[in-house]
């Protein structure tokens, strides 16, 4: 997240989403500003919310999963992932059928 920040709010990183990724990055800010993901995660609630996160993720450190899970208090769930890298990428077959499986607040 910290670099993807740098990519959108710097000049430099702007230039470097140009013309090493070929992604046009708008200078402008936003106009409403979203809420961040901290604030967010309660609103949700009483709706259960699942956090899968992989330990080895190269884009968001381990403390973002667990301040979301904090955030959520006990409408959330947190699996961190040993040896699992970033989102669907680094998904195991097994990991996405527990996912599949399951069942939130468990009818409670």
């Amino acid at each position: 997240m910290r670099k993807l920040h740098w990519l959108v709010t710097r000049p430099e990183g702007r230039l470097v989403g140009r013309y090493g990724l070929k992604t046009r990055i708008q200078n402008g800010g936003w106009d409403p500003v979203p809420l961040s993901p901290v604030e967010a995660v309660p609103r949700i609630a009483p709706t259960p919310l699942l956090i899968v996160h992989g330990e080895r993720d190269g884009y968001f450190p381990v403390d973002h999963p667990r301040m979301l899970a904090e955030a959520a208090a006990d409408h959330a769930e947190l699996w961190l992932e040993p040896g699992m890298g970033h989102a669907e990428h680094a998904a195991t077959d097994d990991l996405l059928a527990r996912i599949g499986r399951w069942g939130g607040a468990q009818d409670s």
